[in-house]
């Protein structure tokens, strides 16, 4: 009797371990596939706000374009449908990586908001590029129309100064308007597929640029520099001393 009840409670024994061992696996197995959830749910998160931040990029780009003063009539055209263009596909993007349900649909997502927009390494430069170059153009247009409008006057100067300025001013202009013909059309060329072979010249405009900013602002100071010599010249002639001449009368007492 004794027997058969060791044996019974022996037997209850394991079939609660069993119960237990059971249990235990189970609330592993869920908070794995829990963990493994949270894990996608915040790669999904990263993935979503790198799209967020380049919609936010776009929606900038196309404010400059609004409100660059010289950017013509076509350029701005041709760059707002690069940005609508650009936006339409980070849509797509946004609308995929919510419905993603793998990594290898989210890093097919990921790949493409990186390899095909190219919001930062190509559209933003490319924008940067065309109103830089098409502001530089009228800039230089204006420094041209200045120039011809000095010559005479600085040759009433008589000024050795002010003539070499004058024709500082014209180099300067000519060397800038070489730099920036043609920037534009280029630069409107781009594509995001053309990267990163595109990267070198994206660079070597963005230089000429830079070169074309620092001809103008001599031209500027070459300007400014001219108007001082015919102020400092005007100063001389109005307080120059006068030479008066005194006339003597002699009377004659008869």
């Amino acid at each position: 009797m004794r027997t058969h009840s060791t044996k019974a409670a022996l037997i209850t024994l394991i079939a609660a371990a069993s119960m237990c061992f059971v249990f235990a696996s189970s609330v592993q197995a869920q908070s794995l596939q829990s963990g493994s959830s949270v894990k996608f749910q915040k790669a999904q998160e990263a993935v979503e706000h790198q799209i967020i931040a380049r919609q936010v990029q776009l929606a900038l780009l196309g404010t400059e374009v609004v409100n660059a003063a010289h950017l013509t009539t076509t350029d701005s055209s041709s760059l707002v449908g690069i940005i609508t263009s650009e936006q339409t596909a980070l849509e797509t993007d946004a609308s995929n990586a919510a419905a993603a349900t793998t990594y290898a649909e989210l890093d097919a997502v990921q790949k493409a908001v990186v390899a095909d927009e190219r919001v930062y390494a190509v559209v933003t430069d490319q924008v940067g590029l065309v109103i830089g170059a098409d502001n530089d153009t009228v800039t230089e247009a204006g420094y041209t129309g200045l120039a011809a409008e000095l010559a005479p006057m600085v040759a009433e100067l008589g000024s050795t100064h002010a003539t070499q300025l004058l024709a500082d001013i014209t180099s300067r202009v000519a060397a800038a308007t070489s730099l920036t013909s043609g920037v534009s059309a280029e630069a409107l060329a781009l594509t995001p597929a053309g990267y990163p072979g595109n990267e070198s010249q994206i660079k070597t405009w963005t230089y000429q640029l830079g070169q074309v900013s620092k001809d103008l602002a001599i031209a500027k100071a070459d300007v400014k520099a001219i108007e001082a010599i015919a102020l400092n010249t005007h100063h001389i002639h109005i307080f120059k001393p006068v030479t008066t001449t005194t006339s003597t009368t002699t009377t004659t007492t008869s």
